[in-house]
């Protein structure tokens, strides 16, 4: 015994304890000490799996059902959990676990932790940790007892994730797990199996149910299949209903607008003799106003013209007299004069022509006086140019 240096492992809480008090702690320390004066407690970081079976657990129907499964712990509390489970470190020690001793052995040279030590370092851990395992497996058979004889065979069964979350809860919240320095992880509830006579007797049940529900099923679809056929002829008599309906309405349609065609066409044509007619009697209003209008104005006209005739009448009346008055002045004024002379005065005037076209009306009027008379062509062709001239 003597100076001792310790290298623990990284997964390891260690605390270095000198005249009962905590000098150092934390996680994989190398630590040079006393072994005369110092103690060293090792305790693991790591989270830790024990597993736990429960035989004989009688249901509320008086059922016996086994419950197995695993939970995961770690500890939460170092300084609370040392006062629970044994973690001191003693080199040279034999720590017993599962029945098999182990030997621990120091070194002092100083060098290290030799493999006979690690492993005596682990057991003792082991040890500690089964034993804090072993009080929280008491508590989950508290609970799993409590759970179980609540419950019939039949549904504990089928519960185990239910049981599993009921024994987390009641874990968590259990003051006496806090109390051991430790906080459950997870629960896992890996069966809950019932005896084999009570397997056989739920199986047969269960087989019964499967094959009464298979005959409900047969009957059901049976019944499913009438009624399906039922409802196909249904939904077939309606379709037919449905395409007669829609017939009769196409039909009744086709003569609605038959009709309405026929009052269109009966109320357009009213509106076409109607507008014929109002053309025809505007026609004739017009036609009468016009001949009206005509008549009107020939009667403006033949007054106009009465007026114009009676006028040109008392015009004519008057040239007539004012003629007269000049012919019987005229006359009156030839009354004395001698007929031979103005007769002479009037040949001196005229053309040669004109007095040969009287010498021969003479001639003619006496031609019963005369015998014979000759023309020459001379004189004719005289007459002739002296016309054209």
């Amino acid at each position: 015994m003597g100076i001792v240096y310790k290298k623990f492992p990284a997964n390891t809480y260690v605390m270095v304890m000198r005249d009962g008090n905590c000098v150092r702690k934390g996680k994989g320390l190398s630590v040079l000490y006393n072994t005369l004066r110092t103690s060293i407690l090792l305790l693991p970081a790591t989270a830790y799996d024990r597993a736990f079976a429960f035989d004989d657990l009688m249901t509320v129907d008086f059922q016996s059902v086994c419950v197995q499964g695993e939970v995961t712990f770690r500890i939460a509390d170092y300084e609370q959990a040392v006062t629970m489970a044994d973690f001191v470190f003693v080199p040279g020690s034999v720590v017993t676990l599962n029945g098999v001793q182990r030997q621990t052995s120091g070194n002092r040279n100083g060098s290290g932790m030799s493999g006979a030590n690690s492993v005596g370092a682990e057991d003792k851990q082991t040890a500690a940790m089964n034993l804090l395992g072993r009080r929280i497996n008491n508590m989950i058979k508290a609970i799993v007892i409590r759970e179980v004889s609540n419950r019939e065979i039949r549904s504990i069964v089928k519960q185990a994730d239910e049981m599993a979350e009921s024994i987390k809860r009641c874990l968590q919240e259990n003051a006496e797990v806090a109390q051991l320095g430790v906080t459950v992880l997870t629960v896992n509830v890996l069966g809950i199996t019932a005896k084999p006579e009570t397997r056989k007797a739920l199986e047969a049940a269960a087989r019964e149910q499967i094959l009464k529900e298979q005959d409900d099923a047969i009957y059901l679809r049976r019944n499913a299949a009438i009624e399906q056929e039922r409802l196909i002829r249904e939904n077939e008599l309606n379709t037919e209903i449905k395409v007669a309906e829609k017939e009769k309405e196409k039909k009744e349609k086709e003569q609605e607008i038959k009709r309405r065609l026929m009052e269109t066409e009966l109320e357009m044509e009213k509106e076409e003799r109607e507008r014929r007619m109002q053309m025809e009697k505007e026609e004739r209003e017009k036609r009468m106003q016009m001949e009206q209008n005509e008549l009107e104005e020939k009667i403006k006209l033949e007054e106009r013209n009465k007026e114009f005739v009676a006028l040109e009448t008392e015009n004519e009346r008057q040239r007539a007299e004012e003629q007269a008055y000049a012919v019987a002045a005229m006359m009156k004024a030839y009354e004395n004069v001698d007929v031979d002379l103005i007769e002479a005065c009037a040949l001196a005037r005229m053309e040669p022509g004109a007095l040969m076209a009287k010498a021969f009306m003479e001639l003619g009027e006496n031609a019963g006086r005369i015998g014979t008379l000759n023309m020459t062509p001379d004189l004719l062709e005289t007459i002739v140019k002296g016309k054209k001239a």
